[in-house]
């Protein structure tokens, strides 16, 4: 395993080389700003080391790039991080999250979109989102608000001739009611793009399955089922489950949800067990689907459960009757919209799966491929589509100009523009260090 400590800006080979031993030759090439890989020698510890240098502007970030290949400690990275920082008067610090990108994005190497793509990766859960964050196209997005742009740029010259013009009672650059239905026709089409990657967020998050009920109701031995290998430990005695456990789970159709196996909910009686309730309630309040499992009525250590957590829960409940290989129940009808099922025997084990596939695929659009637009092009889409509802209400000309201004810088973003600082900021705050 390798480890990477990464540079950027005008000082990024002075930098690094403070880490290094002064008199290696490849070190003496990186104070030089020498393009290329060198052979170095780290000063502590004293080992061989690779550095990378890539002089700006031709560069990932359009600055000078500076990278020590090394081991993959920890220990050693950080000791290379402080030497560097500790040694550069104030010139070196940490980066923030995602502050590689913005650089990049920033200099015109990146586009935002790429970016996007990179900050899709980084919070993706499961197979199925790494694959949709791949798929997080660019040209479309682009290519359509530039046409837009062009629409809104047209409309908006019009409208400031007409009040250059305003003196003169027969020059008319653009009437009202063509102006309005021109921008309503942009405006339509910016709401589509949006409606149609509505679920542009939520392919940065696998749903999240909980199963919940109280203690001894089976949540654990179900859960090894529906992942179909051992994960928790099962166990007769009550509270064996501590904490939310978590894994990544594929079901029918090719989807992947994150199944928490939540701690039982019964009365706290000492403080783990407040710590444990409280694990559980924040499961439940991050669910996306639940299930309540309610163990077989002839299980002599089952009891009567019940949680006003989850009758104030926003997520879906799918009803689960658990223990159903109990002796004695083979004859128990369980209600219409519950399952049945037995970790034991495996029954009803392959229906739940299915149900829990079929409703989340009810209840939003989870296929990669439409999820065309990142959240920050949304968001931008959105602010422009809002403008031009604004100025479908203004009758002032100096307004509408400003309204159709705004709509303007905003698709000027989508289709190129650097974006400003806050939509950096809405952006990259979800990048780990390096990025």
């Amino acid at each position: 395993m390798r480890g990477i400590v990464r540079a950027s800006g005008n000082e990024a080979c002075r930098a690094l080389w403070n880490a290094m031993d002064p008199d290696c030759p490849g070190s003496m090439a990186v104070r030089a700003r020498v393009r290329g890989v060198h052979v170095v020698r780290l000063r502590d510890p004293s080992i061989p080391a690779l550095a990378m240098v890539m002089p700006g502007p031709a560069s990932a970030t359009g600055e000078d790039c500076a990278e020590i290949h090394t081991v993959g400690n920890p220990f050693v990275l950080e000791r290379i991080m402080t030497a560097v920082i500790a040694h550069s008067a104030g010139a070196a610090r940490r980066a923030h999250p995602g502050e590689f990108s913005v650089r990049a994005v920033l200099s015109g190497r990146m586009p935002i979109a790429s970016a996007e793509r990179i900050a899709a990766v980084i919070m993706a859960e499961t197979d199925a989102q790494l694959a949709a964050a791949s798929m997080l196209q660019a040209n479309t997005a682009e290519q359509s608000s530039a046409r837009d742009t062009d629409e809104i740029a047209t409309l908006l010259a019009l409208v400031e001739a007409g009040i250059d013009f305003t003196d003169q009672e027969d020059v008319v650059a653009i009437a009202r009611p063509a102006l309005e239905d021109r921008v309503r026709s942009v405006r339509d089409r910016i709401r589509a793009r949006c409606a149609m990657s509505a679920g542009a967020e939520s392919a940065q998050r696998a749903a999240r399955v909980v199963l919940t009920g109280a203690p001894n109701a089976g949540k654990s031995s179900l859960f090894n089922s529906l992942l179909q290998h051992t994960r928790v430990v099962e166990s007769a005695h009550r509270g064996t489950t501590r904490d939310a456990i978590e894994h990544a789970c594929l079901l029918p159709g090719g989807i992947e949800v994150i199944l928490v196996d939540a701690p039982g909910l019964d009365d706290a009686i000492h403080d783990v067990d407040v710590l444990m309730q409280a694990r559980a309630r924040d499961a439940i309040n991050r669910a996306d689907i639940i299930l309540v499992c309610q163990p077989s009525k002839h299980d002599p250590v089952a009891r009567a459960y019940e949680s006003p957590f989850i009758d104030g829960a926003h997520a879906l409940i799918l009803n689960v009757r658990t223990k159903c290989d109990t002796p004695g129940t083979a004859s128990t009808t369980a209600a219409a919209d519950v399952i049945s099922t037995s970790a034991h025997t495996g029954i009803g084990i392959a229906e739940l799966r299915v149900a829990i596939a079929r409703t989340i695929s009810t209840r939003a659009p989870r296929n990669a491929h439409e999820f065309t637009l990142g959240v920050a092009r949304v968001a931008l889409l959105q602010e422009a589509a809002d403008s031009l509802d604004d100025m479908l209400t203004i009758d002032a000309p100096e307004l509408v100009a400003a309204a159709l201004r705004t709509a303007l810088d905003r698709l000027g973003e989508v289709s190129g523009a650097i974006p400003p600082d806050d939509v950096l900021g809405r952006l990259f705050s979800s990048f780990c260090i390096g990025k």
